[in-house]
């Protein structure tokens, strides 16, 4: 892993452990989160922070309890 990558999985486990997460177990939905990023990059033609932000959106949404980002996608 470069030190960019390394820094990036660092800033999005300590996201979680902000939002309550326990350090290990950020550590885990940070990896799963950026994993899936890059599947929805290579999917969808964007670039991977556009599909990174796309998700940490819909994390920090349900987890402020706003249902809105959920519904608009599962409707479309």
């Amino acid at each position: 892993m470069s030190e960019s990558e390394d820094a990036t999985l660092d800033g999005v486990t300590q996201l979680f452990v902000n939002l309550g997460a326990d350090t290990a177990q950020a550590k885990v939905m940070a990896a799963q989160l950026l994993k899936r990023a890059a599947q929805i990059s290579d999917a969808r033609k964007i670039s991977l922070v556009e599909a990174t932000e796309t998700l940490l959106k819909q994390v920090v949404q349900a987890r402020s309890g706003d249902g809105s980002g959920y519904e608009s996608e599962s409707q479309s």
